[in-house]
């Protein structure tokens, strides 16, 4: 595979070139492989069925007939030459280790959105890194870390109903209040400080910390309180 690599006259090839073109490779070498196999499971079922009694080939399923017929059974392969993601288009990214110290749990795995400059290879694309997003990484990224934004569409903009007036305005908790629950009750003033004696510190426990406590004279009471 790396036979096919130019290699300039110092004798070291482009890293990244090079891994490129061997990801190039071992793509179109899994394409062959399962091509293959489709056409070699298409010979076994072929010649198992020949060998079957008239009886039996009747009960075979419509899509064992039509492969004995010799009609093309549909394959992924243009599925597979399809772009995943078009130019412009909002991913997001998976990265491993993006902050070291951090553990796993606390990392975010997903980062983004980035928008899709362009298709460098099948199974490879590069990201626009805006100069303000923080991130310093190498912009071409395999499919296998990209996923697509969920696009949820624009929010309704039209409102429901027509503008309404202070009159025909109805709420339904204004209407479950008592009437005139809004005024101050009799004894709102009950507890008014007059004046602070005193202060001290509790006592610290196992369950509870140290609070401060304060010895306050009320309005209309003798006996001061804590």
């Amino acid at each position: 595979m790396t036979s096919t690599i130019k290699r300039d006259p110092a004798g070291s090839a482009d890293t990244k070139q090079w891994r490129r073109e061997a990801n190039h490779q071992r793509e179109i070498a899994l394409q062959l492989a399962k091509e293959y196999q489709l056409a070699e499971k298409a010979r076994r079922a072929e010649e198992h069925n020949a060998r079957l009694s008239s009886k039996e080939q009747r009960a075979l399923p419509d899509s064992a007939k039509s492969a004995e017929e010799g009609e093309d059974l549909p394959t992924d392969s243009a599925e597979s030459h399809k772009s995943l993601f078009q130019t412009g288009e909002q991913v997001w990214l998976f990265r491993e280790r993006v902050k070291p110290g951090l553990k796993k749990k606390l990392t975010h795995r997903r980062h983004g959105p980035f928008r899709v400059k362009k298709k460098v290879e099948e199974f490879a694309y590069e990201l626009e890194l805006p100069d303000k997003s923080g991130y310093r990484f190498y912009p071409v990224v395999h499919v296998s870390r990209l996923k697509k934004v969920t696009d949820l569409g624009q929010r309704p903009t039209v409102p429901l109903v027509d503008e309404l007036s202070e009159n025909q305005r109805f709420d339904f908790d204004e209407e479950l209040l008592p009437e005139d629950s809004w005024e101050l009750g009799e004894d709102a003033d009950k507890y008014e400080v007059e004046a602070i004696l005193g202060d001290e510190m509790s006592e610290s426990t196992s369950n509870s910390r140290a609070q401060r406590l304060f010895k306050v004279k009320w309005v209309g009471y003798d006996e001061p309180t804590w």
